[in-house]
This record gives structure tokens, sequence and C-alpha cells, in this order.
């Protein structure tokens, strides 16, 4: 009787925004000396980083698909989620489409039904990826790697398509033994990840291949002042209020948006194009709300947002989630992982077993904060002329997504529900 391998993915994604002028990334070669933030080199940077990620009508078409898979996700998290969470719908989808590099027959023609045609995806993740910022300001960085269990006979055509588009490394190794998980997350360590995160506990021995999609995210935005950040009431979905710290700037001038049913302010990272969106409901619940977000809404916020003087309150915050995948695909994308078998054949060479996709762990972090410490100062300040700005208190839950500039494509997205405030 023929066994039937099993394809496993693991994506974890560690985002840390730190945001202070003296925080650093996670890149082991970073130097210790004191940050000196310039403002000219910051504003060139960010131009570079712009211009880097101008696509054409293919690439802008596997963002939209991108975007489209990310709204289908939140719609499914936010029915049964009423808590914080936090997901990566690029890493997630690259991910995928590393694996829809091996699909065969409908399971491919579902695929690209979802995501768009493969070889455009290829293009387009290897353009993505190259155009990653890397600076003093701000850093991202996508890893993928392709552990093989022994000597499952991959095919070259399959080996060769994901190590040119999505830079992965494919490297053998024996799923029973410890010293495989060690030498995996070494690896991983070696190419600047941080070292704290462990990428890996165990593989299944049972497994032929096991995917790993990691993003790390750290970038630096014009700092709140921590003497400004109080303990404050925050509304949750279940009209409780909790006390928790919010920081506070008066005098912020960002991209921002009023709306009846919302408020939305978009928040800069310095050196670069990416930016934060808070999505702030007026009208009714987060969860509702967030129902109602498709691509076209995220699009009219971004092409409504003006520059305005504003004061911001924005909790400080911290949230982990691990979500099973496959389960929630199956609902959002049941024409590909609805079906009994969805086999991924044309990744190995051997016609008497077919390759599976088993499950999909979806690790994600992120930490929003003024300088990276838990401190808080309890000191009042009065503030002048309040009435002559408007006000952005997320002081009740909210959306944000974490998008570059110029491609629009949603890194990562979550809802902060109150749980999670760093004391």
């Amino acid at each position: 009787m023929a066994i039937r391998i099993t394809f496993i993915i693991v994506i974890l994604l560690s985002l840390g925004l730190l945001v202070s002028c003296n925080s650093g990334n996670s890149n082991k070669n970073a130097s210790d000396k004191p940050f000196k933030f310039d403002q000219a080199l910051a504003d060139s940077l960010g131009k570079k980083h712009f211009e880097a990620l101008a696509l054409d009508s293919a690439d802008r078409h596997c963002v939209d698909k991108v975007n489209e898979f990310a709204f289908s996700l939140l719609h499914q998290i936010a029915i049964d989620k009423d808590s914080s969470f936090v997901v990566a719908p690029l890493s997630l989808a690259s991910a995928i489409a590393v694996a829809a590099n091996g699909a065969v027959g409908a399971v491919r023609d579902s695929l690209e039904q979802v995501f768009g045609s493969i070889i455009n995806a290829n293009a387009f993740y290897k353009k993505y990826m190259a155009a990653l910022h890397h600076s003093e300001y701000s850093d991202c960085l996508i890893l993928n790697y392709l552990a093989v269990n022994k000597d499952a006979p991959i095919l070259d055509a399959f080996s060769h398509a994901v190590s040119t588009s999505y830079n992965v490394c494919v490297k053998n190794h024996d799923f029973a033994s410890k010293k495989a998980v060690n030498q995996i997350n070494d690896w991983f360590h070696e190419q600047s990840l941080d070292d704290k995160i462990r990428v890996v506990e165990k593989l299944d021995p049972k497994s032929s291949l096991c995917l790993i999609n990691t993003l790390e995210f750290n970038a630096l935005w014009p700092p709140f002042n921590e003497k400004n950040t109080h303990l404050k009431a925050f509304e949750t979905a279940w009209e409780e209020y909790l006390k928790i710290p919010i920081m506070h700037n008066s005098e912020a001038s960002l991209p921002y948006v009023d709306r009846e049913e919302f408020q939305a302010v978009s928040m800069p990272y310095y050196g670069s194009c990416y930016r934060m969106l808070i999505v702030l409901p007026k009208t009714e619940k987060l969860a509702p709300f967030s129902q109602t977000m498709t691509l076209e809404s995220f699009h009219e916020i971004l092409d409504s947002l003006k520059p305005v003087g504003l004061i911001l309150n924005l909790p400080r915050f911290k949230c982990e989630s691990d979500f099973l995948m496959m389960k929630l695909l199956k609902k959002s994308l049941p024409s590909v992982f609805n079906q009994k078998n969805v086999y991924f054949n044309a990744i190995v060479d051997d016609p008497f077993n077919s390759l599976e996709l088993k499950e999909i762990d979806h690790k994600t972090s992120i930490e929003v904060n003024e300088k990276g410490t838990k401190a808080f100062s309890v000191t009042e300040e009065s503030f002048v002329s309040i009435s002559m700005k408007p006000e952005f208190i997320a002081n009740h839950p909210f959306l944000y997504f974490i998008y570059d500039e110029a491609s629009r494509a949603i890194l990562l997205m979550g809802e902060f529900c109150g749980d999670g405030a760093i004391f």
C-alpha cells in the first residue's frame, strides 16, 4: 500500500514595532551606537523605497488578490474571535504561493482563481521581496526554508522555481532527530532573525516536507513622549471599561479621514513607505464593522486621507496569535481547501504517492509602544486649543493594517479589543 506523504506549512511572523528613536532593529550586524535621527536621510530612503515598490499592472493584480484574500480571512476570523488578534496576509499568501508551484490539475486552477496566475505571482514575489527595506529606520525580512525529510524525491523543476522566485533554502533533514530542529533554527538566526525567536519546536516524523516562512518587521515612527502616556478608560466590546496605558500626542500631523461610520488615521514609519492604518468605528461594534471592510473600502479610505493636525491617543499593546489556518481557509476559500484531498504532486517525483497539504500553522506577534518599555508616567499635562483640532481617541476596539504606500499590499492586519495592553 502506498504511503501518503503530507506537506506542512509553518508560518511565523515576528513583528516588533519599536517606535522610538533609540530602538534598534533585529539585525545582528546593526551598530550598537546611539541612534541619531536624520530627517533628510529618512526622506531620501522613503522616496527610494516608494520607487522600488512601483509595480506594473500584473504585479498590482497580484497585490489585489493578496488583499482580497486578507479581507476574506478578516471576515472569517472576526466571526469567531471576540478578542485581539493579528495575522500576516502577505506572508501567508506567499507561503501558499510557494506550495502552489507544486499544485496540479483542478487544485492549481482553483488556487489561480484566488491568487492569480502562479507565473505572475512568482514574478511579483521575486520583485517584492527584493524591494523589502533594510535601514536603520525600518527593517523588513522575509525568509523561506523548505525542510525535506531524509531523501524525499523533490522535483528539480519545483526546487528551481521556488528557489529563484522566493529565495527558498532547500535542505534535507531527519525529522525524527532533535538535531534537525536546532539546525533549522540556527539557519534562521544566521540570516539575522532575532536569536530569541525559536521558529520550529518540533518536526512531524511522518511528514515529508515542512515549509517555513518567516517575516520579521521592525520600524520606527515619530515617537510618543512616555511622559504623556497615562492610564485611561478603554471600552471593550462587552461594554466593560478597562484602565490601560494610552499614548498621547497633541501635536500630530497625519493623514486622516472622518466619516459618519468611522475615523481613520495613517501613521508613517521613518525611512520607508510602510504605514499603519488605524480604523476606529463610530456607529457600531467592531465585529459587524469588520464584515463591511473590503478591498474597495480599504482603497476608498486610503484615497480619502488628508494631512491634518490632530490629537492622537493610541493604546500601547502587544498581541500574539496562533492559528491553524486550514479550518479558516476551508471556510474562506472552499473552492481550494474544502476538497477531500488537496494534492501537490508536482513537488515530488513519486508516481505511487500523493503529496497532501495537511496543515498551515500561522503564528504572529506584534508590539506597539513608545520605546519598547513597559514603564509609563502618571504625570498630568494640560493641552492647549484642543477644540481647534480633531481628536483620534482609540478608546474602544479598532482595526489596524500595516501596508506599503506604493503598492498598498497588506503585510499585517489585526484587531485590538483591549486585551494585551502593555503596562
